[in-house]
């Protein structure tokens, strides 16, 4: 009778938590998504009308059901542009070097545009027609993502579909914590005086994680959320990208609010 007690008052003590436990869950279409991965720094004087154009998208007819944003804050002009950006990262920097070297390229610059793998050079002339050209192709790879938070984590549950036997032997995963309406006042460098309010930052990146060469993976990986994070404003992004040719598969995007 005490040990049926015991259990019942576990049970008891332990059901707010389980009520309280937030789970989001997503998955990719047949068609796919283009994935934007700006490179931008708050010292770059040409960044701020770069940014400004791709949060103007949606007025240009690109929806969020088309483009999915990554904005990488780069740290390499913190100490030669007379401002550090708090939002900068190394693993940025390496990130845009990564994909700059699989386009044969041999330079890195800010504002810099890639569009599902690809660099684009004029990008307000050429984006819109390339994002609706990738969205004309059949997916290659498919994405189920669970994510469900505990004890301040996310545990985030990808089930990835890969198909074709180069990719299945090139692709990976990449996740990407990301956050809107960032306010920033930048004190020094080209925009001294500015205010910006950053979309589609880039808060966290994780990966490359392996997937299976059958093209079946299933993929467990916690995040430990952070504080300064705003939930409400704040979505995980999946991405799907051949290593090989730099090509993204698809990508993914799952807000995680408690809408």
């Amino acid at each position: 009778m005490i040990a049926k007690f015991k259990i019942l008052l576990w049970a008891v003590l332990l059901l707010p938590t389980l009520l309280s436990a937030q789970t989001w869950q997503a998955e990719s279409g047949e068609r796919q998504v283009a994935l934007l991965e700006l490179f931008t720094a708050e010292g770059c004087g040409l960044c701020p009308a770069a940014d400004r154009w791709v949060h103007d998208l949606p007025n240009k007819g690109i929806t969020s059901e088309q483009l999915i944003v990554l904005g990488f804050h780069i740290d390499y002009l913190n100490d030669k542009k007379g401002w550090v950006d708090r939002f900068a990262s190394p693993v940025f920097s390496d990130r845009q070097r990564e994909l700059v070297r699989l386009n044969l390229y041999q330079t890195v610059y800010t504002p810099e545009f890639i569009l599902s793998g690809e660099v684009i050079h004029l990008w307000r002339k050429h984006m819109i027609d390339g994002v609706k050209a990738v969205n004309n192709f059949e997916t290659e790879a498919k994405i189920n993502l669970t994510v469900s938070e505990q004890n301040n984590q996310l545990i985030i549950n990808s089930h990835i579909a890969v198909e074709g036997e180069e990719n299945r032997e090139y692709s990976k995963l990449y996740l990407a914590v990301v956050e809107d309406d960032l306010i920033s006042k930048i004190n020094g460098g080209d925009n001294r005086g500015a205010t910006f309010n950053h979309q589609n930052l880039v808060r966290q990146w994780l990966g490359p994680f392996d997937l299976d060469k059958n093209g079946e993976t299933d993929i467990v990986t916690t995040v430990d959320w952070n504080n300064d994070w705003d939930r409400n404003k704040a979505r995980l992004v999946a991405v799907v990208q051949n290593m090989d040719d730099s090509y993204v598969l698809q990508a993914l995007a799952l807000n995680l609010d408690n809408n």
